[in-house]
């Protein structure tokens, strides 16, 4: 962790074009720290120090995060929360009035059917690897089989928590839950685990009888075990379920040619997009910087009137441009100014500030599955869900009046002026 946390560092200082500034990364449970350090509660994994610079308000801008300064370095915190610590330690840590926050439900384990089918029945393997996985159109048999153990768990979480958050709110129940028949798009789909995780939400919640799924990507061997776990899901399911697979490679959204797969005049429930565009903005080495944008003006017209848009993404940063994060912000904010009747339910502070904001904001949430061969897997991940204003308007009640957080201690900067702190992801059930 604390390696890729350095060239975490690194990239920051490049996209500042901050240029040899020598820093020290800490792991605050592990290394001896700087004295000072033992008059605050230590709350997070690392502590990063580097000398005094005239960069300290460029970095506080861009990180969001308190700067302390002690002679003639800076400090600041990163990481996850360190397990353990009591409400009053964080509080004391964060420096602010609030007791608890109702946060995103982001843990959760791979259902014990799925987990032996793709680990002991598909031979799916655990096997993290960054760099190979940053492009997976052209992966093999045992490539695919590798991405299966170690990346599809984590996008079934990230997709099942999320759905299950909104699927606790009472008017997107009464709006959807009764309808007897489901559409869902996946755009890139890969393996699928966001639709399985999608899929057992509807499980659980919906009196839906039958569920359409159409499923877009370009890998034939990863919708060929797309196929084998939507089949499996078939057989314990009460829902019937249809499965239409295409096979297609594009290297830009607007290649994409929505009649070849016959989804122009379709309503769709639910468009998934997870983990695909940063795919196309690093492959286009600065021809396809636009695909966020040119995603949501391609796919969200095509919801119902009661559909949710997902669009998901890692947080790291192609080499020739930003992070993803502040991407993907920037070009929805654009998007939805012309769509005029769509909206961001979430996150929270979007869905309040999206028409007026400037800023090139950087959210994440971090998501942990549980499985056969990992016991607490994290996935971190930016994410934007896109609907219908009159639904938005139904489900989403939030005022301005507190602080939305939007990434660990990050808060948003169009915020209240009170102490009342919301998680951005979390809808009020």
């Amino acid at each position: 962790m604390k390696v890729s946390l350095r060239k975490y560092i690194k990239t920051i200082f490049a996209t500042l074009q901050i240029e040899n500034l020598p820093y020290e990364v800490y792991e605050c449970r592990v290394d001896t720290l700087p004295e000072w350090t033992n008059h605050v509660s230590l709350a997070y994994e690392f502590l990063i120090c580097c000398k005094q610079n005239q960069y300290i308000d460029k970095l506080k801008k861009f990180l969001g995060k308190e700067i302390y300064q002690f002679e003639d370095k800076i400090y600041w915190f990163d990481g996850d929360k360190l397990i353990g610590l009591n409400q009053t330690e964080i509080k004391q840590f964060e420096d602010t009035d609030e007791t608890t926050i109702d946060y995103l439900k982001t843990e959760t384990c791979l259902p014990a059917w799925l987990d032996e089918f793709i680990f002991n029945q598909l031979n799916a393997e655990y096997a993290p690897d960054y760099q190979k996985f940053d492009y997976n159109l052209t992966l093999t048999k045992e490539e695919n089989l590798k991405y299966l153990g170690t990346y599809f768990p984590r996008s079934y979480a990230e997709s099942f928590c999320i759905f299950d958050n909104i699927s606790q709110n009472r008017a997107y129940q009464q709006a959807v839950f009764e309808r007897q028949t489901m559409n869902i798009l996946s755009v890139g789909c890969g393996t699928g685990g966001d639709l399985i995780g999608l899929l057992t939400i509807i499980e659980k919640y919906c009196h839906t009888t039958t569920v359409n799924i159409w499923a877009i990507d370009g890998n034939k061997e990863a919708l060929s075990i797309l196929k084998k776990i939507i089949s499996k899901f078939s057989g314990i399911s009460t829902k019937k379920i249809t499965l239409n697979l295409y096979t297609s490679i594009f290297t830009s959204i607007a290649a994409i040619d929505l009649l070849e797969y016959k989804i122009n005049n379709i309503k769709f429930d639910f468009i998934l997009s997870f983990k695909m565009i940063c795919e196309i903005i690093s492959e286009g080495k600065g021809l396809y910087d636009n695909s966020y944008y040119d995603f949501v003006l391609k796919f969200v017209p095509l919801l119902s009137k009661e559909g949710l848009c997902i669009l998901l993404d890692v947080t790291t940063k192609a080499e020739h441009t930003t992070f993803n994060p502040i991407l993907m912000n920037r070009q929805v904010n654009q998007a939805l100014r012309e769509l005029k009747d769509y909206q961001t339910l979430l996150p929270l502070s979007c869905n309040l500030y999206e028409e007026r904001c400037t800023v090139d904001c950087f959210c994440q949430k971090t998501f942990v599955v549980t499985h056969l061969k990992h016991s607490a897997d994290k996935s971190k991940v930016a994410y934007r869900v896109i609907a219908n204003k009159q639904l938005v308007g139904k489900i989403s009640n939030y005022s301005n009046d507190g602080r939305f957080l939007i990434h660990h201690e990050k808060y948003c900067l169009y915020q209240g002026s009170n102490d009342i702190i919301i998680d951005a992801y979390k809808l009020k059930s």
